[in-house]
C-alpha cells in the first residue's frame, strides 16, 4: 500500500522502469540458448510486476475521491486510518500538525501500521482526520 506522496513517486518511477524493460525485451532478439518459453516467462513476470504497481497507483489515486473507507475487521483499522488520511488530502505533516506531534511520529505509526499505538491515540488520530467510525461487534456462536 502506498502511504504517502514519496512512495507514490517511487512506485510511479518503478512502474516506468518496468515499462521500459518490457519494451526493450519486446524489441530485443532472442539470445542464443534462451527459449521462447523462457522469454515469455520473463514477459509475464514483468507484466505482473507492472500490474501490481499500476494497481497500487490506481488505488492511491482513487482514494482522493473516497467518502467511505471500509474495514472488514479490527485488523484492517490501521490501514483504514491511513487511507482516510489520504482521502482527506492530508499529508503526514499536516496530520501531525493537527495533533501537535512530530511528523516523524506519524511516519513511524504508519510504517508500522499503528502497532503499539494506544487506543486513546487511535481515537485522536481518527478525530484529527474528521472521520467517524462505525463498527459492529458480532458474537461468535459458543463452542
Amino acid at each position: 500500500m502506498i502511504k504517502n506522496e514519496r512512495q507514490y513517486k517511487i512506485t510511479r518511477s518503478k512502474a516506468d522502469e518496468v515499462r521500459v524493460a518490457i519494451s526493450e525485451l519486446e524489441r530485443a532478439p532472442l539470445p542464443e540458448g534462451l527459449s521462447a518459453e523462457m522469454r515469455e516467462l520473463q514477459m509475464q513476470a514483468l507484466s505482473g510486476t507492472l500490474g501490481d504497481f499500476e494497481a497500487e497507483l490506481a488505488d492511491f489515486d482513487a482514494l482522493h475521491d473516497a467518502t467511505l473507507i471500509e474495514a472488514t475487521g479490527i485488523g484492517e483499522f490501521p490501514t483504514a486510518l491511513i487511507r482516510a488520511r489520504i482521502a482527506r488530502g492530508l499529508t503526514q505533516r499536516e496530520l501531525a500538525d493537527r495533533l501537535g506531534i512530530a511528523e516523524q511520529s506519524i511516519q513511524r505509526y504508519e510504517a508500522g501500521d499503528y502497532a503499539g499505538v494506544s487506543f486513546a491515540r487511535l481515537v485522536d488520530l481518527a478525530a484529527a482526520r474528521a472521520v467517524t467510525v462505525h463498527y459492529d461487534v458480532r458474537l461468535a456462536s459458543p463452542s
